[in-house]
Formats: C-alpha cells, structure tokens, sequence
C-alpha cells in the first residue's frame, strides 16, 4: 500500500540563531541585560563593606536563576524547547478562552419550560 508524501522535521531545527552550545543570540542578551542590572545595583549606594556583600549575593542568585532559566529543558528528548517558551505557551493557553460543549438535547424530552 502506498502511503502519501512523508514529511520529517529533525528535532534540532530551531529558529533562533546558536553560538555557543545551545545558547543563542538572544540567551546572551539575557545574561548581559541581568549583569548589567546586577551591576547598576552595586554601584547604587550605599558602600558598607556588608551591603556590597548582601548585594553581590542577591545579584549570583538572579544570575543563577538566569542562567537555569535559559539552561533547563523541560523535554529531555526536545532540545529545542526550552523553559521560557515553554512557560509562555502555558501562561498563553491560560488566559486563551475555553470552549465548553453543552449536552445535547434529546429530542423526545421536553425542555424546562415546556414541563410546566
């Protein structure tokens, strides 16, 4: 039997531009956009010796955030699904409307208002 044309998308095919590993052009404006925040965070004053220190640590843990963010795949077999897409489908799907299909009606009952 003779099937019809067969159509066949390698899993890697991505539309983002990779330098690195798996990391894109636009991964790498995510990590220099964060440090430059972390950055202008610690040129904020003021300049005590436990501040800078509190804030060096709340800058590594954004930037490891930042960093597991771009890095996790949430299907271990797709690597070209990654975390913030797949979290914008979902917050996408959410606010989307449902549809909600109603029984049908037999024909042979009568309706509510009929019954009175």
């Amino acid at each position: 039997m003779k099937k019809g044309k067969e159509f066949i998308f390698p899993e890697n095919v991505d539309k983002d531009y990779g330098i690195w590993k798996d990391y894109t052009l636009k991964d790498f404006g995510y990590v220099a956009l964060s440090l430059l925040v972390g950055l202008i965070i610690i040129a904020i004053p003021p300049y005590g010796l436990i501040l800078v220190l509190v804030k060096i640590v709340i800058i590594v843990l954004a930037m490891t955030v930042v960093m597991a963010i771009l890095t996790v795949k949430p299907v271990r077999s797709r690597k070209n699904i990654k975390v913030r897409d797949n979290l914008r489908l979902k917050q996408k799907y959410s606010h989307s409307q449902k549809r909600y299909y109603l029984k049908p009606r037999k024909r042979d009952e009568p309706d509510e208002i009929e019954k009175y």
